[in-house]
């Protein structure tokens, strides 16, 4: 709740987002749709296919070049807040700067992303079928298959908890510490997907009953300033707000939850080259992302103890540096806070030239 609240701001831009794409999608439809009705009102649905497929272009275009950098930018803040114990004043700011640094640019991040969303869901999938004995039962195929399915929306916060691995080890390369998240996420898979159907169970129902409310409102709205021929785009409005609201509000929360879980789980988890080679039979696009690395594993010598993260963290951050309000300037090779003037950091002695 502390992280959640110290970042609230991001949840704020992600919403004004939102509601930016919703509003753009609106007056693509009044143009597009409603104008032509005045005309015939058979030309309206013949552009009604034209107009979603121009507003999901526009919306994905406006993600990839906005909405991603707020995105990334709120989990390299939240990994930062879990590392250090404290959130820096000029959060936003130094978040652009964090996710430029770690993916250069947004081609690399989508990239990162779909290899590790695909690595992850076919992991999922491995083993959920080798831990389920009831799959096999008369009349329980398909009950598996839908708790399958709900899984896989639990897994877009095992993404960001993966994303969040690779701004932990931003001295590795990216794909090199996003196969190494990933083997970690496949180590800790009983426990952190202990509760996803639930979670996703629970998500569902909400986003179908809060739609349905709103819908039935906003349907019943219309008809009363007499604008029936259009009372169905009360429902799609309705669902568009309610999405919203989810992805600025509830999805970053359970992003923090399961972030910060995967983040202590990550502290005893060493995965070998061997259990990395057999990640990779598993898993095409593992494999194609282990490739991607040059084929350089982790090995039991650089394991992520808790003995070795202390050591580590007492060799690169000297005592009398400790981060007070006056230390805003995080590293971001190794994480030192470090005073908003400074050029070098009292950590590791790195430039800090992103600044």
């Amino acid at each position: 709740m502390d992280i959640y609240s110290g970042t609230a701001q991001f949840c704020r831009l992600k919403f004004l987002l939102g509601l930016g794409m919703t509003l753009l999608t609106t007056l693509l439809y009044v143009v597009m749709v409603g104008l032509p009705t005045l005309a015939a009102v058979w030309l309206s649905y013949i552009l009604l296919p034209f107009w979603a497929a121009l507003s999901v272009f526009l919306c994905v275009k406006l993600y990839r070049s906005v909405g991603y950098r707020i995105d990334g930018g709120h989990i390299a803040i939240i990994t930062g807040a879990i590392a250090d114990g404290y959130i820096p004043r000029n959060s936003v700011s130094l978040s652009q700067d964090l996710v430029t640094q770690r993916f250069r640019i947004p081609k690399n991040y989508f990239a990162a992303k779909k290899l590790i969303s695909a690595s992850t869901m076919e992991l999922n999938t491995v083993f959920t079928r080798a831990s389920s004995l009831v799959g096999e039962l008369p009349g329980m195929k398909l009950m598996v298959e839908m708790g399958r399915q709900f899984l896989r929306i639990h897994l877009a916060y095992m993404n960001h908890a993966c994303l969040a691995y690779t701004f932990f080890r931003g001295d590795e390369g990216l794909y090199l510490s996003a196969s190494e998240g990933c083997a970690i996420f496949a180590i800790n898979w009983k426990q952190l997907t202990k509760n996803a159907s639930d979670i996703a169970i629970i998500m569902s129902a909400g986003i179908a009953v809060l739609t349905a409310a709103l819908g039935i409102a906003l349907f019943s709205l219309m008809n009363v300033l007499g604008m029936d021929k259009f009372a169905y785009f009360g429902i799609i409005l309705a669902l568009m707000l309610v999405l919203c609201i989810k992805h600025a509000f509830v999805d970053s929360f359970l992003s923090i939850y399961f972030i910060n879980m995967y983040m202590r789980l990550a502290e005893f988890s060493e995965p070998s080259r061997d259990f990395f080679l057999r990640l990779e039979k598993l898993s095409p696009a593992f494999a194609r992302m282990a490739s991607l690395a040059n084929g350089k594993f982790p090995t039991p010598k650089k394991s992520h103890t808790t003995a070795r993260m202390q050591k580590k963290n007492a060799r690169r951050t000297p005592p009398q540096r400790m981060p007070d309000a006056r230390h805003t300037l995080i590293c971001p090779r190794c994480r030192t806070a470090n005073l908003p003037t400074a050029k070098f950091c009292a950590g590791c002695g790195a430039q800090l030239k992103w600044r």
